[in-house]
């Protein structure tokens, strides 16, 4: 018993060092966000003062308001026609059987072997070819090439754990493949769907390299490439730095907040057989 207790303990403890670990760059930032510049590098990382002239200051920079626009359009379509798509391919990948489905689904964890960086090029050339740099079109359409494989494999992974029997029961009562899916397994994959379409918008939201490479006209700039212009090497502030990223880093922690427990369901639900 005593063994077990101090076990326990000692996961415990770990468990919160970790955890104060990946929070303390969060906090830190979040702290210096309502700092006056002067007391960010004071010895005390308490605010003795509190200011919100730095958000202020963030969302009267030029711009920011229309990439904050811009990200939104980009990272709820991205999300969307993420969770459109995966389901009726994972659908097919898990209940199935048709010749090269093997290597399709080679392909779908191939993808995710390769960095950004990798098809970069290719993508810009693509991009350019079809005459849509500049355009938040481009945007959403490389980012849904980024979330669509890693979707469609958590997706398939949901569906392999739902018991078949559910699919035949309504197949005998003269439903087709497509009612089947609509209104057996669309229900059911609330959870997982919520879970993917959650990851594809985070994954969009923060996303810089491609945005970047693909955009150069301040009315077509997302977040991240907002925050860069906050780097003024005439007149840097750090305190508006902190909450330009906390401002950014926002809407995915209410997202998580807001659909926690979908999230969680479907973390649990990928994880037990049927």
């Amino acid at each position: 018993m005593r063994g077990g207790r101090s076990a326990s303990f000692l996961l415990d403890g770990l468990t919160g060092v970790l955890l104060f670990l990946l929070l303390f760059p969060v906090i830190w930032i979040f702290l210096g966000s309502i700092k006056p510049d002067p007391d960010i590098m004071a010895a005390n990382p308490w605010p003795t003062r509190v200011t919100f002239e730095n958000y202020i200051a963030v969302f009267n920079k030029e711009g920011f308001l229309v990439a904050l626009r811009n990200s939104l359009i980009v990272g709820l379509s991205s999300a969307i026609i993420t969770t459109a798509l995966a389901a009726p391919a994972a659908y097919s990948l898990s209940r199935f059987d048709y010749r090269g489905k093997a290597a399709v689904n080679l392909l779908i964890l191939g993808t995710q072997t390769l960095p950004v960086v990798a098809v970069l090029v290719p993508i810009v050339v693509i991009v350019r070819n079809l005459g849509l740099t500049n355009t938040l079109t481009a945007l959403i359409f490389t980012h849904l090439a980024l979330g669509l494989p890693i979707a469609v494999w958590v997706l398939k992974g949901y569906i392999d754990a739902i018991p078949r029997d559910l699919e035949e029961a309504a197949l005998v009562d003269g439903c087709g493949r497509f009612e089947v899916m609509v209104r057996v397994m669309l229900p059911l994959l609330k959870p997982a769907l919520v879970a993917v379409g959650t990851f594809a918008f985070v994954l969009s939201w923060g996303e810089y390299l491609l945005a970047l490479s693909l955009v150069s006209k301040s009315d077509v700039r997302t977040l991240p490439l907002a925050l860069q212009t906050l780097f003024d090497p005439y007149q840097f502030s750090w305190g508006t730095v902190m909450a330009g990223g906390v401002v950014i880093a926002l809407p995915a922690v209410l997202l998580f907040l807001v659909f926690r427990k979908q999230l969680v369901g479907g973390l649990l639900a990928g994880a037990v057989k049927g």
